[in-house]
């Protein structure tokens, strides 16, 4: 018996010694953890990885740099431009990953379990209460394991359902940044643009005046030595003169930085040479242009600032949190089922395959769900109050942006006006200096005073270029269009000229603020949809469309249809549109200051449902106003076969932010509409 003891001894100890030690070499390790620093090799190898990205080579300088290259070598080369476009790509990514978490889990494991003696056990006779006596075991004492389980929780699938749409706004959060950024580069690009131009062309005539002020302090300290003026006459004409040379230094100081500015924003390496493209002296005679007015630009910017476009996205978000806060209160459901497997010979089936469900709901939310709903929606208010808060800013900002421009443009016709006052002067001392008539001194102030005059003209014609680009800012205007062909230098130096000369037809097409405001009263009192102002699609001022009949819009990148089915189509559409003996379901989705706007419109709608709207169509009403006599295009879309079908489309366009709603045409409505479209010819017909 001593002997048994001792043997089954030593195989605990045996057992529990190698736990021991290895658990005393973690606790070792973990207490060994201490600061390291980077070492000299690591700092290194970081700088040259770094330098490697920052230096990276870009396309050669190989002639001089106009301002749309400048901007568009910003745009492709800056770093603050990459690193916001680096964050849309992590979040795009982290919305791949969240698509992951609405599939059920499945995993498969494998494991193995042994044990140094038997898992025996006896039995108690509960009538007699002794013990059998015999001991058992029903496991083997070494066994193999493995599971291939699903789990699904329905609960989950919706959180995770609603975390992905949240995951998919913030990509459009990252990309409403990123345009954020490209703006504020072009303006400072802008600004150092027009001051190195004028840093160029004015250190060209400082070099030499500066050698004349030298050699004329020269002769002041030869006249001076020999006494051949007064004393106190001659330091006053050295003095002048070193003051004179001190301003021309001053200004060499303020412009030379200018020139390296601009290359930094455009992502060349410090130090490296490149030449500017100068402008013509009738551009840098010439103020901008800003043919757009205020009101415009306040419409253009409330759609298009990217700070309300991503206040909206946060909006939606917060309405998403909402809804998981209120998912989260109801009882979670599980689902499981799995194959398993285990090596013990004691089974009968050492195979199986389990399944299961599972209700479980944690009762405190019954108590907290009032506080919880208050909650979520005390920060969808906070949310949309913050957006409105944002768009009277903006609205400020607008105005500010505008009356700056307009008071530059003032300051820069003044000091246009005396830099030519000043450069006449300089001629005329120039012609009398010729003559003796008055001494090197005038002549020399008169070079200077001409070069500041013409110093502060092309300073305040650059901040009147930055005060220009500080109200494309202010409206939230785009330098590049939606989708660029390529992104070589070339060809984004070509969409850049044509964004910058185009934003303001773009800008001019919307509709004002106060037509915004008087349109949801008279859809109020005609029953029609609000009017809302598409400003994104870049229809130009000029384009209109008379009055047309409603029309069916072909889609856009759609295969166009055969001549036979196009003459067969529109009867039938015009039947289903203009029935009088039955009512004709239609949505409308807002009005427009043209037909082009329109038709863009239903093509974004279009890309958006797919396939999802077969056999819905687009059909356009052209209306003047009262007020102005201008035209509206009104979009409709028809082709639905029940009222339910036409609520379930517009439920779809209000879940993108698009005003939609569902009307019935009257038989008189129906009739008018006839009548229109058998005066005019009908369009194709737009199916989705």
């Amino acid at each position: 018996m001593k002997t048994s003891t001792a043997r089954l001894r030593r195989r605990l100890l045996s057992s529990v010694v190698p736990v021991a030690v290895l658990t005393a070499s973690l606790l070792a390790a973990g207490c060994a953890v201490k600061p390291e620093p980077l070492t000299s090799e690591e700092n290194l190898a970081r700088v040259r990885t770094d330098l490697s990205v920052v230096l990276a080579p870009q396309e050669p300088l190989t002639k001089a740099v106009s301002m749309d290259e400048a901007m568009a070598r910003a745009i492709k080369y800056n770093l603050d431009e990459r690193v916001k476009v680096m964050e849309m790509a992590v979040a795009s990514d982290q919305l791949d990953l969240s698509r992951y978490d609405m599939l059920p889990r499945v995993v498969a494991a494998a494991g193995y379990s042994g044990r140094n003696n038997d898992a025996g056990s006896e039995s108690l006779n509960l009538a007699t209460g002794r013990r059998t006596g015999e001991s058992t075991t029903a496991t083997d004492r070494h066994r193999r394991t493995g599971d291939l389980a699903f789990t699904w929780n329905v609960l989950d699938f919706g959180v995770s359902y609603l975390r992905a749409r949240q995951n998919a706004n913030l990509v459009l959060i990252a990309d409403e940044r990123r345009r954020r950024v490209v703006q504020g580069i072009m303006q400072d690009v802008r600004t150092a643009y027009w001051r190195a131009v004028a840093a160029e062309r004015l250190l060209k005539r400082m070099a030499p005046l500066e050698k004349r002020v030298e050699g004329a302090r020269r002769d002041a300290r030869t006249l001076e030595a020999l006494r051949v003026q007064a004393p106190l006459q001659a330091l006053n004409y050295t003095r002048t003169l070193v003051e004179t040379l001190r301003q021309l230094q001053s200004l060499r100081r303020e412009l030379a930085a200018s020139k390296s500015q601009l290359g930094a924003l455009m992502g060349l390496p410090p130090g490296e040479p490149f030449e500017i493209e100068m402008p013509a002296a009738s551009v840098m005679q010439a103020p901008p242009k800003l043919d757009v007015g205020a009101e415009a630009l306040e419409t253009y910017a409330l759609l298009n600032r990217p700070e309300l476009l991503e206040e909206s996205y946060n909006q939606r978000i917060s309405a998403d949190e909402t809804w998981r806060s209120l998912l989260k209160l109801l009882p979670g459901i599980d689902l499981n089922a799995g194959l398993r497997y285990d090596s013990n010979s004691f089974l009968v089936n050492q195979r199986w395959a389990d399944y299961g469900a599972r209700i479980s709901w944690n009762l405190i939310n019954l108590v907290s769900a009032p506080a919880t709903k208050s909650y979520a929606e005390a920060q969808e208010e906070l949310v949309a109050f913050r957006r409105q808060a944002l768009s009277m800013a903006v609205l400020s900002q607008v105005h500010v942006a505008v009356l700056q421009f307009g008071e530059l443009k003032q300051e820069f016709a003044l000091t246009a006006e005396q830099a030519d006052l000043d450069g006449r002067i300089r001629s005329q001392y120039a012609n009398v200096g010729e003559a003796g008539q008055v001494g090197e001194l005038g002549v020399i102030q008169s070079e200077v005073t001409a070069l500041l005059s013409d110093l502060r003209r092309d300073l305040v014609l650059a901040d009147l270029h930055n005060a220009y680009a500080r109200v494309m800012v202010s409206a939230g205007v785009d330098p590049l269009p939606e989708t660029v062909a390529a992104d070589d230098l070339p060809t984004l130096t070509q969409a850049v000229g044509r964004g910058l000369s185009s934003w303001q037809e773009r800008a001019n097409s919307v509709l004002r603020v106060k037509d915004l405001m008087a349109a949801p009263k008279a859809a109020a009192k005609d029953g029609a949809a609000p009017v809302p102002a598409s400003a994104a699609s870049p229809a130009p001022a000029s384009s209109s469309v008379p009055a047309a009949a409603p029309v069916p819009a072909p889609v856009r990148g759609a295969a166009p249809p055969p001549a036979s089915a196009v003459k067969t189509a529109t009867p039938a559409a015009a039947s289903v549109a203009m029935a009088s003996s039955s009512p004709v379901i239609q949505a409308d989705l807002g009005a427009y200051a043209s037909h082009r706007l329109a038709e863009q419109e239903w093509d974004m709608i279009a890309k958006r449902l797919g396939t999802e709207g077969n056999g819905v169509g687009a059909l356009y009403a052209s209306s003047r106003r009262a007020q102005d006599g201008k035209t509206i295009v009104q979009l409709r879309a028809g082709g639905f076969a029940d009222r339910a079908a036409a609520e379930r489309f517009c439920h779809r366009m209000k879940d993108s932010q698009r005003e939609c709603t569902v009307r019935t045409l009257s038989a008189q409505e129906q009739q008018s509409d006839k009548q229109q479209s058998d005066s005019r010819p009908a369009g194709r017909l737009a199916a989705l």
